[in-house]
């Protein structure tokens, strides 16, 4: 078993940049060589493509608020 304690961590803007640039380096390059039936069950991957979907046909309303979107 692995604990994780809670850590608070203060990072400049700049940092916080090249992080969000360093995560889309790894997902750029694991989107090559990891295919995404390896990594996720076939019924998040039924739903997400059923999303792109109403995506597409602009079948979605926007929301607000956390309610509106619990509901």
């Amino acid at each position: 078993m692995i604990r994780m304690s809670s850590i608070t961590l203060q990072v400049t803007d700049d940092e916080l940049v090249e992080v969000a640039n360093a995560y889309g380096v790894l997902q750029r390059f694991l989107d090559k060589v990891v295919s995404p039936n390896e990594l996720y069950r076939s019924e998040f991957l039924r739903g997400l493509e059923e999303a792109r979907a109403d995506v597409g046909s602009g079948a979605y309303s926007e929301v607000k608020t956390f309610d509106e979107f619990t509901q």
